[in-house]
């Protein structure tokens, strides 16, 4: 189920997505030189927290979406260390075979219903000794959210995410000749101040799909205003 993203509507948002970039950049602990992919780019927010530490790097961006591509093409317009490219995760990327030093993903993965496929990927255009950091959602991801969504009968109106585990993780990695460094699962619940934001958020992050009075009926349902994230993070090496 497509999704029509409007970036400033979703940057203009208390996003817990900020924290979780700012954990996936520090993880990748960059050297300043290095080629780096964004996977699922969106509107660049954590491209341009990488830029930051790679004075003498490159950043490629990947992403499916039409209105956040240009949203990020804007945001580095007088950038020639950036470029954006779109690209199907799950399919073949526009990205030559070992050439690149990292990758980076925040929640994108779990958009894709074959995640095993973006992970050959990964490990196509990584160079040996390459590293990638990924954050995306989890097992039991949003549990109670998709419950009180399913209670307004409203469940046929979600995207087909998929929230893989720890196990099946390591799994996808070792098949694409991949190296688990770290692999784990961490709660993550986002609250939000008033109603109004709450509901904002369902609308332009979650469930977009749903009417307006389907989300209030899931926000009254959710009564303490919570997105019950679990976040699945994933540090892996190339081997060289």
């Amino acid at each position: 189920m497509d999704v029509l993203w409007d970036p400033d509507r979703y940057d203009a948002l208390p996003l817990p997505h900020e924290k979780w970039g700012v954990g996936v950049v520090n993880k990748l602990a960059l050297l300043g030189d290095e080629t780096l992919v964004d996977a699922g780019c969106g509107s660049g927010r954590d491209a341009a927290l990488a830029l930051g530490q790679l004075p003498r790097g490159h950043i490629t961006g990947l992403d499916a979406s039409p209105t956040m591509l240009a949203a990020f093409e804007r945001r580095f317009a007088d950038s020639a260390q950036v470029a954006a490219l779109a690209a199907d995760l799950m399919e073949p990327w526009p990205v030559a075979s070992a050439s690149v030093d990292a990758v980076m993903s925040v929640a994108a993965f779990h958009w894709l219903p074959q995640p095993d496929r973006a992970w050959t990927q990964v490990s196509r255009v990584l160079r040996p000794g390459g590293r990638v950091v990924l954050d995306a959602g989890g097992f039991l991801n949003i549990e109670r959210l998709l419950a009180a969504v399913d209670a307004v009968g409203a469940a046929d109106k979600l995207p087909a995410w998929h929230y893989a585990g720890v196990d099946e993780t390591v799994g996808y990695l070792d098949a694409a000749g991949l190296t688990p460094v770290e692999v784990r699962l961490r709660s993550a619940p986002a609250h939000f101040n008033t109603d109004a934001v709450y509901l904002s958020y369902l609308k332009d992050v979650v469930l977009h799909h749903l009417t307006d009075e389907q989300r209030v009926e899931v926000a009254a349902i959710m009564a303490d205003r919570c997105v019950d994230y679990v976040r699945l993070e994933v540090f892996a090496m190339k081997p060289v």
